[in-house]
């Protein structure tokens, strides 16, 4: 089982489900992707200290990692609640950097499992998820809104030095 180099699990899922498995608190990174979790610890490689959850400092982020099916934030198929996104608020670096950077770099070690975004005017934080999405066909997928379209990031295959 993959736990985060990084992350402790009370910063990953909400306060309900910390306490309901307060017993055996490293079992609950099981309801994550292996990938996810992986691509959270490469941007806390990359761009430095990253939030997801912060309730557990009396802070206001609760559904930021894992929600449970029943959660009102987000839509109701949301990635966040199969394991496979974050919404990551970085303290070095800001949201739309890390997007910048994906754009210029999608195939970095940070961004590689990457296959969806999302980038709203104005957002503050970096919503990536690893969806069923194929990124090597379709690129990654920049979800908007209805001020902002969709787009894709193309991620062309990457060649072996001395192929055409």
């Amino acid at each position: 089982m993959y736990t985060t180099e990084y992350f402790r699990i009370e910063e990953l899922v909400p306060p309900e489900m910390h306490v309901a498995w307060k017993q055996a608190p490293q079992r609950l990174f099981m309801l994550f992707d292996l990938d996810a979790l992986r691509t959270l610890d490469n941007l806390r490689r990359r761009y430095g200290p990253i939030i997801v959850n912060n309730w557990h400092k009396k802070g206001n982020f609760r559904h930021s990692g894992w929600r449970p099916w029943d959660c009102k934030d987000g839509a109701a198929l949301s990635q966040h609640k199969l394991g496979r996104a974050f919404d990551c608020k970085f303290t070095q670096a800001s949201a739309e950097e890390v997007r910048e950077d994906l754009a210029r770099m999608p195939y970095s070690s940070a961004f590689s499992a990457i296959r969806r975004i999302e980038a709203f005017e104005g957002m503050s934080w970096f919503h990536f998820d690893t969806g069923n999405h194929n990124r090597e066909t379709d690129g990654i997928l920049v979800v908007g809104n209805g001020s902002t379209p969709s787009t894709t990031i193309p991620c062309p295959p990457v060649r072996e030095a001395g192929t055409a």
